[in-house]
């Protein structure tokens, strides 16, 4: 099959290029938008990331010219229009919790980069300053972490947590409170807001879930709270949180994502006020934030597990639809 690949990145082709298949991929810099659908012509399925535009009228051109399945090879797929999918009779195919230590790892990166202050002093030290004045930072032991959302990403997060010896509340908005960890204390939202010294987003994007954490959530948590969010920008209230950040009542934010992130982020401006977006401007000049461009699953390890998932996707479709072998590529 042909497959269109768009956003492809130096680390995309690298990846797909060590999977053995069939197919014809055809590797494009560019997002896939209104302008650029009609390079996909002929290509049975596209391979699109998050930050791609898979709206209405991008899946008719694409059904136009003859592509049956859209692969997000992401978990975030809030950018596809599945109504339109449906009705043009495309096939919309994405990752749930792939690369769960790649992105729990990230997120336990973070943590330890706010709580022990290095990104400030990494600037000192870069300007020849060596004093440790304001750098005191906190431990983990013993703190009460919350985690919202306890599946394989979740799962993973706890089980590192709980090597630095921390105290772990676990909530899942699916109500499951078997997650075969008796270590994790499985409760309500705002018994977990008002418990945690430190919560970590690892929840789905859905009617349910947007926002998680809002103006009241962030008036419910303790004084002080390190909140962490590797899951979804929609997950938090930006203007809230900034409002939160400003009053003291939030001690650090860091995240690997932001709710406008689509036009913002795999893209290079010249200074930070160029960006075109001053909520996000107004949350990068609070102190105690620490924002990463979307790269939690970005590991050799997580790539070539994408590439491989994306591969075996179309290679079942193709099959499927085929009449063939429902074979998967190992």
């Amino acid at each position: 099959m042909k497959v269109a690949i768009f956003s492809a990145q130096p680390f995309d082709t690298d990846a797909f290029k060590g999977i053995g298949h069939k197919h014809d991929l055809i590797f494009l810099s560019g997002r896939l938008d209104r302008d650029s659908a009609p390079l996909a012509k002929e290509a049975g399925a596209v391979c699109v990331t998050p930050t791609d535009i898979v709206d209405a009228p991008v899946i008719r051109v694409l059904a136009s010219g003859r592509t049956s399945l859209i692969v997000v090879r992401s978990s975030f797929f809030d950018n596809v229009d599945f109504r339109a999918a449906e009705r043009y009779g495309l096939t919309v195919k994405w990752l749930p919790g792939f690369a769960p230590h790649a992105i729990a790892e990230h997120a336990a990166a973070l943590l330890l980069s706010v709580t022990r202050k290095i990104p400030l002093a990494l600037e000192r030290v870069r300007q020849g300053d060596f004093t440790l004045e304001g750098l005191a930072g906190s431990n983990l032991y013993e703190k009460t972490v919350g985690i919202i959302g306890m599946g394989r990403i979740g799962r993973a997060f706890a089980r590192i947590m709980l090597g630095f010896g921390c105290k772990l509340l676990g909530h899942d908005q699916r109500g499951d409170a078997d997650t075969g960890m008796p270590e994790v204390e499985i409760v309500s939202v705002d018994e977990l807001l008002k418990r945690s010294d430190i919560i970590s987003l690892h929840c789905d994007m859905n009617q349910f879930t947007i926002p998680v954490i809002d103006q009241a959530a962030l008036k419910a948590v303790k004084p002080g709270l390190v909140l962490l969010n590797t899951a979804g920008g929609q997950l938090v209230d930006t203007k809230a949180l900034v409002k939160a950040l400003k009053e003291g009542r939030i001690g650090a934010y860091a995240a690997d994502v932001y709710q406008n992130e689509r036009d913002i982020f795999q893209r290079k401006f010249d200074s930070p006020d160029k960006i075109p977006d001053p909520l996000l401007i107004s949350l990068l000049s609070q102190p105690g934030v620490l924002l990463t461009p979307h790269l939690g699953f970005l590991t050799a390890e997580a790539m070539h597990q994408v590439a491989r998932t994306v591969i075996n996707e179309i290679t079942y479709y193709e099959n499927l639809t085929g009449g063939t072998t429902d074979r998967l590529m190992i």
